[in-house]
């Protein structure tokens, strides 16, 4: 099966090449709206308010808004279903889960001289935040494909010789040859490929031959922040605020892509990679009141520089042969994200001690984002990082909360957010793997604004409160799992039809704190 199929290939550097691209950089780093109830019910519209621990991961000033010390967590009940529909097929997948989604500890130290003017208070804290939660399945399946992943791994050996990929006296195992790439091993080993004349490779399909292709993805892990902060109470009209912050990364990852000939046979790929790793940023913010009603909030939230760890390997299972060619362990290594750099503005109006209605806007610079090597080396991602921009975008997310007291201890509160896509709809290619690379998930994810609907209550005590929410995340995005690239007018353009992705998240909050 011949196709006009262009690749992107990048300069052959002397080592296996790391797995890693803009979309990776973006999954890993990406976070969700999350917080306590109270924080949740009200959509997250909490940046010029405080007063809420899970806050302080937006505008750290929130802090200084703290008249007493506090205890604070949150558990999570999580009911999520995944519809993926691919080619008119639809298939669902749903998981249940039980977390702590956060924990606080916040140490009110008002002056003992009870000043009326300048520092009033300084305020200390330790916060955990789950910022995101991988888990997640995705099961997609299409009837017939004229694009196989034979296809693609055909058009992304080009430039091998037959040698290269090869056994040799010289070479007894290819997947160690640092200029070989994984993918075009399991290809010509295992006889989904076959060299033509001029270095070129050919699908062992026949020409116009179609394929019934099938994906799942299993993802979990989370994303952790752990805080130390200092917010202090200026002529209780000016809060500022400073939260150092350590992220905790987890993510696992198994991918498995399956084939079935039209004319017989088949072939199933199964990726598994684990990433593990630890960042640190800084955050800074600022709330004034220009009146007893109006607050105004900024902050500003430096990228996480991360180091991180993974190990990946790959099983193919083929009717090609009955003996696969495959790595002999796990390929590891360490490299860096730096994320991106994030500000956010809000506000709020007070209407006495009946309600507020607040508002908040975040600015993400995903464009931003780097990728580096443990040693340094900024050469080495070079063509990813100056691609940053073209494959992904800014983003913005719009939150919008109220709450209404029905008694001085009793209420009621709702809240809707809105997150705009982080990837580019205008670039078209796809995800380019490094020519030598030893990745082996060829799939990848572009993304539609994300949408979050919140409605919540909560009850009040001197020494003790409890809230309650819902929220529903509403997810839609588009899978491709592999790239075929052809040029028409002058544009390239991956043509795999992608699977329509849409994952709808449901928790279930309560909080429960202790005034001390």
């Amino acid at each position: 099966m011949k196709k006009n199929i262009l690749t992107v290939l990048f300069a052959v550097i002397n080592l296996i090449a790391f797995a890693q691209t803009e979309y990776d950089a973006l999954k890993l780093t990406q976070t969700d709206i999350s917080g306590s109830a109270r924080y949740m019910g009200m959509g997250g519209a909490f940046g010029a308010l405080g007063g809420d621990a899970t806050a302080l991961k937006d505008n750290p000033a929130g802090l200084g808004v703290f008249r007493s010390s506090e205890i604070a967590t949150t558990v999570n009940m999580m009911v999520q279903n995944t519809n993926a529909i691919w080619d008119g097929t639809s298939f669902k997948e749903n998981i249940n889960n039980l977390k702590m989604n956060n924990f606080s500890y916040v140490m009110a130290s008002p002056r003992w001289d009870e000043k009326n003017s300048g520092l009033l208070c300084s305020n200390f804290s330790f916060t955990y935040d789950r910022l995101h939660n991988f888990n997640r399945k995705i099961n997609a399946q299409a009837s017939l494909s004229p694009y196989s992943i034979t296809d693609f791994l055909a058009a992304f050996s080009d430039g091998y010789s037959k040698e290269a990929l090869m056994e040799s006296d010289a070479q007894k195992d290819p997947y160690l040859n640092p200029n070989n790439a994984w993918l075009s091993v399991l290809g010509f080993q295992n006889l989904l490929i076959n060299p033509l004349a001029g270095n070129k490779w050919a699908s062992v399909l026949n020409k116009d031959e179609k394929v019934s292709p099938s994906s799942y993805i299993s993802e979990s892990g989370a994303l952790n922040e752990y805080g130390i902060g200092w917010g202090g109470n200026f002529n209780n009209n000016l809060y500022i605020g400073a939260n150092l912050n350590m992220e905790d990364l987890t993510y696992y990852l198994t991918s498995s892509y399956g084939e079935k000939f039209a004319n017989g046979g088949g072939l199933n790929m199964k990726t598994k990679l684990v990433q593990t790793g630890v960042g640190f940023n800084l955050k800074l913010g600022v709330i004034y009141l220009p009146t007893n009603s109006l607050r105004l909030g900024v902050s500003v939230h430096t990228p996480t520089f991360y180091s991180i760890s993974e190990s990946s390997n790959v099983d193919l299972q083929t009717s090609e042969t009955s003996n696969p060619y495959l790595p002999l362990s796990d390929y590891t290594h360490d490299f860096k994200v730096q994320s991106a750099f994030q500000a956010q503005a809000s506000a709020a109006y007070l209407f006495g001690k009946k309600g507020l209605i607040s508002a908040e806007y975040n600015f993400v610079n995903y464009p931003g984002m780097r990728l580096g090597t443990d040693n340094g080396d900024d050469q080495y991602f070079q063509d990813y990082n100056q691609s940053m921009g073209k494959v992904l975008k800014n983003s913005q997310t719009y939150k919008v909360g109220a709450e209404f007291k029905l008694s001085p201890s009793f209420a009621l509160r709702g809240g809707y957010a809105i997150m705009t896509a982080a990837t580019n709809p205008d670039y078209k290619q796809g995800k380019s793997l490094i020519l030598n690379t030893a990745n082996t998930n060829t799939e990848y994810f572009s993304q539609y604004d994300t949408k979050y609907l919140t409605c919540g209550f909560g009850y009040r005590e001197a020494g003790w409160f409890i809230d309650f929410a819902y929220a529903l995340k509403t997810q839609n995005e588009d899978m491709y799992p592999f790239q075929i690239l052809e040029s028409k007018s002058n544009v390239i353009t991956n043509v795999v039809t992608p699977a329509s992705v849409k994952t709808n998240t449901n928790n279930i909050l309560v909080t429960l704190g202790i005034k001390l």
